[in-house]
């Protein structure tokens, strides 16, 4: 039987659901032996939780939910904050991306829930490992980076987690959704429902104005959100080959890298990357007009 396909019996399923949990315990044990490539050995696990959901039934998940946990800890006891930290929140959001993908919505959807559903775990779990191991998770990675003795980062460290999800939602996604169209199971892409994510970029980006001066981390994860609204919505001119609209998108990209520039200097501090939403705004903006010229065209046609 193919590796990724739909399980059917009993057997199936154990069988699979044995697999990745075995490659979560390897994840974990890695990534207690070698702190440093924990960073990475992250972007992947919910990768694999997010297979199980999508090919195995999904009564069984509990099993491997409850089985990825026992045996992680088990293989991990020296360590077992590599099982609350990186492990419990990937089970939980990779089993949310599965079922998610299989109602076909719009990927920007599932990716965007997911990755901020992550991102709401995992800060989530940092007091709770701080807590019980008595150790600082965040001084630790800024640690790994040499960047301990540095606070002015400490503002754009939801932001940075925010984008681990992220990383982590697309990378199963890439693979998700190669299976998808083998299954015959067809993402929803209704165009006329574009401005939805059209008009929460244009929202997020006016958001940003007032986070910016009180609540400056809200600000860098809109920020991240926002760079991943602009970047989808081009993609989506990219396909319909819209080259006159992607024309404006470019005028504002350097409108945009010529102010960042100057205003850096002026600055100089980290608060000065927040005027890279000046593009998504600009991409909001011009996409909401493109979407409400052509409704209005249908209308006298």
């Amino acid at each position: 039987m193919n590796l990724f396909s739909k399980r059917e019996t009993i057997q199936q399923n154990i069988a699979f659901m044995a697999i990745m949990a075995a490659i979560n315990i390897v994840l974990s044990v890695i990534s207690a032996f070698v702190p440093f490539m924990s960073i990475f050995l992250f972007l992947l696990m919910p990768l694999t939780s997010a297979l199980v959901e999508f090919f195995c039934k999904d009564r069984y998940y509990p099993i491997y939910f409850a089985a990825s946990i026992g045996l992680s800890l088990v293989a991990t006891l020296w360590n077992t904050e590599t099982t609350f930290f990186y492990l419990i929140p990937s089970l939980l959001t990779g089993y949310i991306f599965g079922l998610v993908s299989k109602k076909s919505i719009p990927s920007i959807y599932s990716i965007l829930i997911s990755s901020l559903i992550q991102m709401g775990c995992l800060l989530g779990f940092i007091p709770l490992v701080n807590f019980i191991y008595g150790t600082d998770v965040i001084l630790t990675f800024k640690t790994l980076l040499n960047l301990q003795d540095s606070t002015k980062i400490n503002v754009i460290i939801p932001a940075f987690i925010f984008l681990i999800s992220l990383i982590q939602m697309c990378l199963s996604y890439a693979i998700i959704s190669n299976e998808l169209k083998k299954m015959n199971i067809e993402e929803k892409h209704i165009q006329k429902y574009e401005w939805i994510y059209q008009l929460l970029l244009f929202v997020f980006s006016l958001l940003m104005i007032p986070s910016s001066f009180f609540i400056k981390e809200i600000s860098f994860v809109l920020l991240f959100i926002n760079i991943f609204l602009a970047v989808y919505i081009v993609k989506d001119y990219i396909i319909s080959k819209n080259y006159y609209t992607l024309i404006v998108f470019l005028g504002g990209l350097v409108i945009n890298i010529i102010v960042f520039a100057t205003a850096y200097v002026t600055l100089g501090t980290i608060d000065g990357f927040l005027l890279l939403n000046i593009t998504p705004f600009w991409i909001s903006f011009i996409s909401l007009i493109v979407s409400f010229l052509k409704r209005e065209s249908k209308k006298i046609e």
